[in-house]
């Protein structure tokens, strides 16, 4: 089975609830699987403190998460026509 990554970033639950309707229909189609993860805030302290387990939400993506996939789809919020 054949597995697709939807990596997303979400402030305020839209584009995760965006990502898990996608990740819904990637699943409805015969031999694919999704794998939901998610990119941890930006911080200003540059060390790695965050566990890979956020407290809500899909899990962190790794390195690994990208490796696996057949495929990605990502989505982010927009700020000015910018990627969050």
């Amino acid at each position: 089975m054949a597995e697709i990554l939807v990596l997303y970033y979400s402030q305020g639950g839209t584009t995760e609830e965006m990502a898990r309707i996608i990740a819904h229909g990637v699943e409805l189609v015969p031999g694919m699987q999704a794998r939901l993860r998610s990119v941890s805030p930006v911080s200003t302290v540059c060390e790695a403190i965050e566990s890979d387990i956020p407290d809500q939400g899909a899990p962190y993506a790794t390195l690994e998460d990208l490796q696996e996939c057949a495929g990605l789809i990502m989505g982010s919020p927009t700020h000015f026509g910018n990627m969050a």
